[in-house]
């Protein structure tokens, strides 16, 4: 059987990005997987219009995980659909793989990007904020998405080699080490950017007292948010928890 072509390859790549368009809370990203990967089921049940019903029907039971990880299930759910449609696997699979596959990439994907990515890329970009707020913006929006972009193409170009690349290529990625190094870079640039603001008003045009008392706060919070980041605590919250301080110290 030919293989999906480009042109139907880019079609569901591009509808990907939409995986959360038409949520519900009945099969939450259903509707969004099965608007993905429906170009590609068009073109492998070409003149089969009864099989190609029953796959979009496949494709719109429960379906939940986190958005950008849905790359590399919907890249797999063309390659299976392929398989099925030429004999080689039963349908079935297609939905147990799928249902077993998308709790844990929800959690590593919550905990890659929402829990150690963005928070890297906000720190980053607050630190750079101070030479410009325009900077800052852009720091953050390219850190995020340069990574985002890269990753998401790769696992969407795992699945399409099949199931087993898919899994090799997670294990190949390491998430869970990566989210380790991301988190222990946010707290080293958390602890910069509170040492900087700081600085600005510790040391520049201040009174003693008023110098004195700043410093004592900057590293009163440095050492705050060291604390929680050993008692594991989300680097969301600290950086809410920043956004908080930085409040309070501009009140005036």
């Amino acid at each position: 059987m030919p293989g999906i072509s480009d042109g139907t390859r880019k079609s569901v790549w591009r509808r990907q990005f939409l995986i959360q368009g038409c949520w519900n809370y009945v099969g939450m990203q259903n509707v969004g997987f099965g608007y993905a990967i429906l170009p590609a089921l068009r073109e492998i049940y070409t003149a089969r219009p009864e099989e190609a019903l029953k796959s979009v029907k496949r494709h719109l039971e429960f379906f939940n995980t986190h958005p950008v990880m849905g790359a590399v299930v919907v890249g797999a759910g063309m390659r299976l659909e392929e398989r099925a449609a030429a004999g080689e696997t039963d349908p079935k699979e297609i939905g147990a793989f799928k249902l077993g596959l998308m709790g844990s990439l929800g959690a590593i994907g919550d905990t890659f990007f929402w829990g150690s990515l963005r928070p890297t890329a906000s720190v980053a970009g607050a630190i750079l904020s101070l030479l410009h707020p325009a900077a800052g913006i852009a720091a953050l929006l390219l850190l995020y998405n340069a990574v985002h972009l890269v990753l998401r193409r790769r696992g969407f170009a795992a699945g399409l080699e099949g199931q087993e690349a898919a899994v090799g290529w997670l294990k190949k990625e390491d998430f869970s080490a990566r989210s380790s190094r991301l988190k222990l870079t946010a707290a080293i640039l958390a602890g910069a950017y509170a040492g900087i603001y700081t600085g600005q008003y510790a040391f520049f045009g201040a009174t003693g007292f008023h110098a004195l008392t700043l410093f004592l706060i900057g590293a009163a919070a440095i050492q705050c948010v060291t604390m929680m980041f050993r008692k594991g605590v989300s680097p969301s919250e600290i950086l809410l928890f920043l956004l908080l301080l930085g409040v309070l110290i501009l009140w005036r």
